[in-house]
């Protein structure tokens, strides 16, 4: 077959979940003779013409297709709609000709992908790799880092969530007041144009539009793939419509088995790994291990880069402030991540946002490394407490800092969620059950369904 994948972002320039599934989907696909290019984007606050914004280059064997997208905040350019890469995309389909279109992000790309699809009869699937599709900043998080239940029927908590944190403290708690009937109305008058052509007002009228248009758009898609349960009900109660879902957990591609190899100096050696943004929750693990006794043989180990987000990061560094037991170790290819587990004891996760299912937990078991890990659905059905790993109140440094404490104290527990490890999926099995949906989507085409 001829395929075409999607990814927000892409490799070599970024190195997540996202980027690396489908990387490792389309090489697989490659490996069985199927014909596959990978369309990816960037955001790009350079000024310079359309046409300009397109390239390509080739990695790992496959052929890239990049979109910098204008990302300036005077763009006004909303991340759910681009009719430029909707013309674009819709001439790559006519070039290629594919048998079907996978996403597995769209962001940076938008759903006018989707629209092009619909316009060519082209066959679609999604992977829903975070919650792009029903959230603006993807995570359900709001404000204060609580968890949120997702967009309510008009978009009123997603413009609530704007304005607290777009505009001065005064101002967000006055419309904090509001109820949502009066929200409701303003809603109305900005899709009206009402609020004018300012950074607030475009923010909040691509909002207002935003709920609706992909609610629209992803029941336009032949099936959404979810990792989760968590997922799948986030979905569904946003308007997707059940029959279109898909519950198949990741693969991953083989981790080459290293020994692990005992620390020296006898330390409980602590591991994170992932992009270094606050939904992370990095600070959480620096936090809990500055807490914890300065005798007490315990490092971190961080491995991310220092780059994605600059603030977050020099918040980051501050906290750990000159502290020996923390180490900033940069990224490493994803081949060497055996090796990476090799010198640690345990991966900690503390994400504080409802994490869907995590690459690097499945890589963790593979390597029979044990996981902690923050209590919410996601992460909390790849990890069961005292089983193959440990979980805490998300957020909870203190909580951390106590278990963390008794695995340094007692060695024996390591050894029995080690042994407990369960075997994720391999990246060769994800896309046999993806080559399977893809079957099933083109019969139900042929049959005129």
């Amino acid at each position: 077959m001829r395929l075409v994948l999607t990814s927000h972002l892409f490799l070599p320039d970024h190195v997540g979940g996202t980027e690396v599934l489908t990387l490792a989907s389309a090489r697989e696909l490659q490996r069985r003779g199927h014909e596959v290019v990978v369309c990816t984007g960037r955001p790009s606050d350079v000024d310079v013409p359309d046409e300009s914004r397109f390239d390509e280059y080739e990695y790992d064997g496959v052929l890239v297709h990049r979109y910098s997208r204008d990302a300036r905040p005077a763009s006004a350019r909303p991340d759910h709609v681009d009719p430029l890469y909707g013309r674009w995309f819709g001439g790559l389909l006519r070039r290629y000709s594919p048998d079907v279109v996978h996403f597995f992000h769209l962001g940076n790309l938008s759903a006018s992908a989707v629209d092009a699809c619909v316009e060519a009869d082209v066959p679609t699937v999604m992977t829903a790799t975070d919650y792009w599709l029903i959230c603006p900043n993807c995570q359900l998080r709001l404000p204060d880092d609580s968890p949120c239940a997702g967009p309510d029927a008009d978009g009123v908590n997603c413009i609530r969530h704007a304005v607290a944190d777009t505009q001065p403290g005064p101002v967000a708690a006055a419309f904090g007041l509001l109820p949502d009937r009066a929200v409701s109305f303003l809603v109305e008058r900005i899709e009206g144009g009402a609020w004018g052509t300012g950074s607030l007002g475009r923010k909040a009228g691509n909002l207002a539009q935003r709920v609706g248009f992909l609610r629209e758009r992803m029941n336009r898609l032949d099936r959404v793939v979810v990792p989760t349960r968590l997922m799948l009900d986030r979905l569904v109660a946003a308007g997707l419509r059940a029959d279109r879902v898909v519950l198949r957990r990741y693969g991953i591609r083989a981790v080459q088995p290293v020994p692990r190899v005992a620390d020296e100096r006898g330390r409980l050696r602590v591991g994170f790994i992932g992009t270094l943004g606050e939904h992370k929750g990095a600070h959480v693990a620096v936090a809990a291990v500055r807490s914890l006794p300065a005798a007490l043989p315990v490092e971190l180990r961080i491995y991310g880069g220092l780059d994605f987000d600059p603030p977050y990061t020099r918040r980051l560094q501050a906290l750990a402030g000159d502290d020996p037991r923390i180490r900033f170790c940069g990224t490493f290819p994803n081949e060497e991540i055996g090796t990476i587990f090799s010198g640690i004891d345990v991966l900690v996760v503390p994400s504080i946002w409802f994490e869907n299912t995590p690459l690097v937990i499945d890589s963790a078991q593979a390597a029979a490394c044990p996981v902690i890990a923050s209590d919410l659905g996601g992460m909390s059905e790849a990890v069961e407490h005292g089983r193959n790993g440990l979980l805490f109140p998300a957020g909870d440094a203190g909580a951390l800092a106590r278990l963390l404490e008794n695995l340094a104290t007692d060695r024996a527990v390591l050894d029995r969620l080690s042994a407990s490890a369960v075997p994720p999926k391999t990246d060769a099995e994800y896309v046999e059950e993806m080559l399977q949906v893809y079957a099933e989507v083109l019969a139900e085409r042929r049959a005129g369904r």
